[in-house]
């Protein structure tokens, strides 16, 4: 082997331990220290939040019903025509966006009437969790 092929071949090597080197003789990277806030452990995050839900427990008979009438109410009456006591035909309901009480509007119209109220969807719903 020449010379030429040795040099050709060592100093790629030789480059490498030099920028190797250099690197190491440079001073650490400052950080700036941490500080913790007051009264918390030091971990916060999405896995760790400080402000944590207090569990709920499970509701179960007549306070589930509650919370599900609840639920109804606030979905079926807010900004629609069933709010404030207003009663529906059936075509304003399915313009309403109010699907459930469209699909079952024959069967929540108990007076047929072509018209149903809140209290008429809620009778219906009542009439559908009693057990048969």
């Amino acid at each position: 082997m020449s010379l030429t092929g040795l040099l050709r071949r060592i100093s790629p090597l030789i480059v490498l331990g030099a920028v190797i080197s250099c690197a190491h003789a440079l001073p650490p990277q400052a950080v700036a220290p941490v500080t913790l806030p007051q009264g918390r452990g030091g971990v916060d995050g999405p896995f760790f939040p400080q402000n944590r839900v207090p569990a709920v427990l499970p509701s179960t008979g007549t306070s589930l019903q509650q919370q599900a009438q609840q639920r109804v109410e606030a979905q079926l009456g807010a900004n629609t025509a069933l709010s404030n006591g207003a009663s529906i035909t059936k075509a304003q309901a399915q313009s309403d966006g109010l699907g459930y009480v469209a699909e079952h509007f024959d069967a929540i119209d108990s007076g047929h009437t072509g018209r149903v109220s809140m209290s008429d969807v809620r009778a219906y719903l009542q009439k559908q969790q009693t057990p048969q």
